[in-house]
């Protein structure tokens, strides 16, 4: 293995032990007990996806250890090759797991080695996310790898024989730059928008459509945010008829959507608010008798206009 692939793998495994929260941890003992169950029940394929699981919320040796022989008992071994790597680089003092790591990768000539280097990004392969840089995938076949940064994707195409390594390397894209654009002529005098008195413009207020703007963007999120209650609410019966690590995540991430679009419409609300009250009504010209109202209801605040827009 490279030393930037070893570099990165030690970073995340420092920054993921120093993240896993109580909650995580629970969550990954309870997958662990189900993978146990399950490979008790010789259902080996589904008892990997549990130690899998239960390795990804709170990293440890013996789930991973766990997660091999059980796709090994379940037929995959190029999934459990690629898992051996993952063993091989993460506890490389932990006997069983270089014990199972060496079982696992006994038959892994008949695969494409793939090595891959960036600093900060997720892998994926083929449409799947993996939590390794190195893996396996089917020889004298072509695969996509995809690395994701915060500042955009890379990707490249690989194929290769049976037994060979492939080495990718992948640089962080560059964050798209902000042009200022400045409105003049070649002698950089900048040619003034518009030269009508302030006083001529009208009161001198914020204009009547961006304050209607605010009130419409408010009411729409108001509205995705109900249908987003709604849909976090359908999901609760079906968890409970199946308990699932998978759809305690799918719970969690429409509670976390909900959670942010309260605080998005509680701030559009609340900007609605201010730009109301400094609202030019009038709008500076004839015709324009418009006040804002604001109603206090158990439910929560009604946003109104009354009078005849200019």
């Amino acid at each position: 293995m490279s030393t930037a692939a070893t570099t990165v793998l030690a970073t995340a495994t420092t920054v993921a032990a120093q993240e896993i929260s109580a909650r995580d941890r629970q969550s990954a003992a309870e997958a662990y007990d189900r993978g146990t169950s399950a490979y008790l029940s010789e259902d080996f394929a589904r008892a990997a996806q549990w130690f899998e699981t239960a390795h990804r919320l709170a990293p440890a040796s013996a789930a991973l250890v766990q997660a091999v022989r059980a796709h090994e008992r379940a037929g995959n071994a190029l999934r459990a090759a690629s898992l051996a790597l993952q063993l091989t680089a993460l506890y490389p003092d932990d006997r069983a797991a270089q014990r199972a790591a060496r079982s696992a990768l006994e038959g892994a000539d008949g695969y494409l080695r793939v090595e891959v280097e960036c600093e900060g990004c997720t892998v994926e392969v083929d449409g799947a996310i993996l939590g390794h840089p190195q893996f396996f995938v089917e020889a004298d076949a072509e695969h996509t790898v995809v690395a994701s940064f915060e500042t955009g994707n890379r990707s490249q195409t690989i194929r290769g024989a049976a037994g060979e390594t492939r080495s990718l390397s992948f640089e962080t894209p560059e964050p798209e730059a902000v042009v200022d654009e400045v409105i003049g002529d070649e002698a950089g005098d900048a040619t003034p928008l518009d030269s009508t008195p302030a006083e001529a413009q009208g009161g001198g207020g914020v204009p009547l459509a961006v304050t209607i703007t605010g009130m419409v963007i408010t009411a729409g999120l108001g509205g995705v945010l109900i249908w987003s209650g709604v849909d976090a609410l359908d999901g609760v019966p079906a968890y409970e008829a199946n308990p699932t690590v998978e759809g305690l995540a799918d719970g969690r991430a429409r509670e976390e959507r909900t959670n942010w679009l309260i605080a998005g419409t509680s701030v559009a609300g609340a900007a609605t608010v201010i730009l109301m009250l400094l609202t030019d009504w009038g709008g500076g010209g004839e015709g324009g008798e418009v006040e804002p109202t604001v109603a206090f209801q158990p439910e929560g605040v009604m946003l109104g206009l009354r009078g005849r827009l200019p």
